[in-house]
């Protein structure tokens, strides 16, 4: 287990999560992962709110290899929380993670982070789409300078969807952090790579090429050829994830 130095008066309570998880909490989340939110206590008298997430347990071989070959999905997220936050990029304040192991192989981990409140449904927003607006126009705009700031520092996330990026109003202005961070990808930035970390932020057509023409702006590129890739990278996505689905389907 590893705790943020912040953290450490809550050792204790962390280190029994594992064993009161099930009972404690509020579920904000169940699908592959579970994710709850709870107040945890120390011996001090100090409290805090977290979000708590218990990773799937990994079948063999993956076990054993998240035990002694690569690290966990938990490790992974508290070492780029750290990363993030140093580099100027927000995220909920890294708190701890857990492992056990059972004969040689990784069985449980959670990642435990500070509860990092926010105030909109960013998926609800661009996968559903809203009634345009000044409000509206001003979020897309300092989502796509939150974007282009992760990519100028070489930070791609893999699954760069709505549903791992957290917002909050400040005023007429927006704050924005990213979440489920075991899927980041540090690099040099070029035109594919910026396009392929667009391409899952929305399927409402109108606001993709919003997206693309102030991202195209931003980084310096032609604004309809920008579009017309991100336009076809966007299409090529949706229908390898069909493909998927047709295949997993056929083994349920």
């Amino acid at each position: 287990m590893s705790v943020g130095e912040r953290y450490r008066d809550y050792y204790g309570t962390i280190v029994e999560l594992h064993r009161h998880f099930d009972r404690r909490g509020t579920t904000i989340h169940a699908g592959r992962n579970l994710i709850k939110v709870m107040n945890i206590t120390s011996p001090g008298g100090g409290s805090i709110r977290i979000a708590a997430k218990a990773f799937k347990t990994p079948m063999w071989p993956r076990g054993f290899v998240y035990a002694h070959l690569r690290r966990s999905k938990a490790r992974r997220s508290m070492i780029h929380a750290r990363k993030l936050l140093d580099m100027g990029i927000d995220t909920p304040d890294p708190v701890a993670c857990i492992e056990y192991d059972v004969s040689g192989c990784l069985r449980h981990s959670y990642y435990v982070c500070r509860y990092w409140r926010h105030d909109h449904d960013l998926t609800g927003l661009l996968y559903a789409g809203a009634p345009s607006g000044a409000k509206l126009d001003v979020l897309l705009e300092q989502l796509v300078r939150f974007t282009f700031l992760q990519h100028q520092m070489g930070v791609f996330h893999l699954d760069y969807n709505p549903g791992n990026i957290l917002v909050r109003s400040r005023g007429r202005d927006f704050e924005f952090a990213l979440v489920d961070l075991n899927r980041l990808r540090f690099g040099i930035p070029n035109l594919e790579s910026r396009i392929a970390g667009l391409v899952r932020l929305t399927n409402v057509a109108d606001y993709l090429r919003i997206i693309g023409r102030r991202y195209a702006k931003l980084c310096g590129a032609d604004p309809e050829d920008f579009c017309r890739r991100l336009e076809a990278a966007h299409l090529e996505f949706v229908c390898r994830r069909r493909r998927m689905r047709r295949v997993k389907a056929l083994f349920r």
